[in-house]
């Protein structure tokens, strides 16, 4: 369904010719494959493009952007009184006390995982391929790192958020969403990938539209406002976009200006839910602006760097 009204760039101060060269600059001067680019300046939509055919209708993998909906997701069921993100993560799983053996795993909360700050020890590919219930390998996984002191970007401790998730609402993250959020904000159809007892996947596995990929960035724009309701709290959401934990990947600027709770900071300013192969939604507040890629890229950093240096520095 189409939400927004939509105008030419110029009649929002963006050329359109920025656009089309930050558009050309990821496809033809460095010959990544895009698959859609939409832009959205104070709640119109200024540009929509599609690259593939059927791709605006249809749901596009969310990889890592995943994340950002499980933690919109925790942030409702805080605002609910279902759970609190300093509750702590074993309290959610009594029959798993056993494997609950140090101080540090005494101390960790949702928030912890939130902010990729559990101190989980980093054995991903272990836990994926290996024949225990996922959710008692990945509690006994050793903690080696003072809750809330090292970044450490873990998939798994998005699941065990899911997880935690199912024990206060065993619908899951992504039937609770699709009342809570995608309902009221008018999102078609979605997909997201479970485990073998029907529990989202929770970092990754989402599926959905470039279009309706806006509606989540419109509304952590709008402080989490909808059409006149308070559709998910803003407090969570000044929250879960701010620097809650410093990062640092090397050449790349753009993973290490700082991440939130399952949201990356943007070195160009604003911040963005962001998924392997360049699946992108970037917010910048200050431009009160909303920019989506769907894609797949082999170098992520070029599309941040393209808006940047050609889209930025041209809108007023």
């Amino acid at each position: 369904m189409n939400l927004y009204p939509t105008a030419r760039p110029e009649e929002f101060d963006v050329p359109a010719d920025a656009i089309k060269q930050t558009i050309r600059e990821i496809r033809e001067v460095h010959g990544l494959e895009l698959h859609s680019f939409l832009m959205l300046r104070r709640g119109v939509l200024i540009w929509e493009e599609y690259f593939r055919e059927g791709e605006k209708d249809r749901p596009h993998v969310m990889h890592s952007v995943s994340k950002s909906f499980t933690s919109a997701a925790i942030g409702l069921a805080q605002a609910e009184g279902l759970l609190s993100i300093e509750d702590k993560l074993y309290d959610f799983f009594p029959e798993h006390a056993g494997l609950c053996d140090s101080d540090y795993k005494r101390e960790m909360t949702l928030r912890h995982l939130l902010m990729m700050g559990s101190g989980f020890e980093n054995r991903e590919e272990e836990l994926f391929n290996q024949d225990a219930p996922p959710v008692e390998a990945a509690l006994a996984m050793p903690v080696i790192h003072r809750p809330g002191t090292v970044f450490d970007y873990y998939t798994f401790g998005t699941y065990l958020l899911s997880l935690a998730f199912s024990r206060v609402k065993p619908e899951g993250v992504h039937a609770y969403l699709r009342k809570k959020l995608f309902a009221p904000m008018g999102f078609g159809e979605t997909h997201w990938n479970t485990d073998d007892n029907g529990v989202p996947w929770g970092g990754f596995g989402l599926y959905v539209t470039a279009y309706d990929m806006t509606r989540l960035g419109q509304l952590c724009l709008q402080e989490g406002a909808w059409e006149g309701q308070q559709l998910l709290p803003g407090a969570y959401i000044h929250d879960a976009t701010a620097k809650q934990i410093g990062n640092f990947s090397e050449g790349r600027k753009d993973w290490s200006a700082g991440y939130g709770y399952q949201f990356w900071r943007n070195d160009i300013g604003g911040y963005r839910a962001d998924g392997m192969h360049g699946q992108y939604i970037i917010v910048l507040p200050e431009q009160q602006s909303v920019i989506v890629m769907t894609s797949h890229l082999q170098d992520m950093q070029v599309p941040l760097t393209a808006i940047g240096t050609q889209l930025l520095p041209a809108m007023k």
